[in-house]
Formats: structure tokens, sequence, C-alpha cells
């Protein structure tokens, strides 16, 4: 695994080899159309599903991101209270404009886990829409990010037909600080 920090600000790094070759090997093998899926929330008008765990692969996974949370926060150098994964299976016709998370994501990691026959990497963009860093789009790599007002990023590229774009996606909660004053 390596976390590597796309520029001085420490709050978006490139992330390649997360999950083992085993589970990789795994994934790539199912036909993740046939998975039973609903709508990720805050989502519904994109062809985009949110694949329920139904392989062993999928908990795999899941249960691999959550032992190797520590790992991250070193690589990262922050803390997290806990993480949670999902599976999202984007369809054709999926991308999606350039937008900020909802102020309850702390810190989130997506990884591409399909081959397609074009890149579509997420994109992040400066102050000025300039890219900020465009990730190298191959299976088991992509980016974790600190959500803040700076960071505005898109999945710019179209998801074409007869294809799909399996990507897990993890949600890092923030630990926080109890700051209520000591009663004596």
């Amino acid at each position: 695994m390596t976390i590597t920090p796309v520029d001085s600000k420490n709050d978006l790094f490139f992330v390649e080899n997360i999950y083992p070759q085993n589970l990789v090997d795994q994934v790539m093998s199912i036909d993740h159309r046939l998975t039973k899926s609903t709508c990720e929330e805050f989502q519904e008008d994109y062809p985009r599903k949110k694949l329920y765990h139904t392989h062993s692969v999928y908990n795999a996974m899941y249960t691999y991101v959550q032992s190797i949370q520590t790992t991250i926060e070193e690589c990262v150098q922050m803390e997290f209270l806990s993480c949670d994964s999902a599976f999202w299976l984007d369809l054709p016709g999926f991308d999606m404009e350039k937008h900020l998370d909802n102020k309850k994501v702390f810190a989130a990691m997506q990884i591409y886990l399909t081959e397609n026959t074009r890149p579509m990497p997420t994109v992040f963009y400066n102050s000025d829409d300039s890219i900020r860093f465009e990730p190298e789009y191959c299976v088991n790599s992509g980016y974790l990010m600190f959500n803040n007002e700076n960071q505005w990023h898109a999945m710019p590229y179209t998801v074409p037909d007869n294809e799909y774009r399996l990507t897990s996606y993890t949600w890092f909660y923030q630990k926080r600080i109890n700051t209520k004053p000591c009663l004596k």
C-alpha cells in the first residue's frame, strides 16, 4: 500500500495497491451488474448503484479496509474514529459535475476496481478551475481526500455503453475530542 500526498496541502493523496491482489482478482471475476443493489443516498438521479454485500469478496474487502485503518492514519497523519465502505457501480452514461461533498463527509477514499477501455478517474480542481490532480486510472488505485471547502472534484468522463466503473468508496469518520469542561 502506498499513500502519497499530491501537494503540500496534505489534504489529498494518491493511493495505490490498497487491496491484496487475491481480493482484487476475486472482485474482477464478478459480473457486478448482477449483484443486488440500491440507489446511493443523495445520488438517486445518477446511473450509480450501491451494491449489497452479497458476494463474500465485498465483505472481505470491507473488513480489510477496517483492518488497515491504523496504517492509513499513520500515512495521512490523522486519526479517525472509524470507517465504513460501500461499492459503487457506475453504469453507462454516468458522469458527475464538479462539486463539493456534503459536510457530513470528513474524509473519503475511492479505489478503482475495473479495467475500462478508457480512463475514468475522479478529477480534482484548484479554485481557478485548473486541474489540481487527476489520478492515474488503474485497478487498485485512487485517492484519499479530506473534505473541505476547496476540495472541488468531478467525474468528467462518461461511462461508455457496454461498460461500467466499479469502485470501493470508504468514508472515514472524524474522531471527536471531548470539549466539555470538567466539573468539580
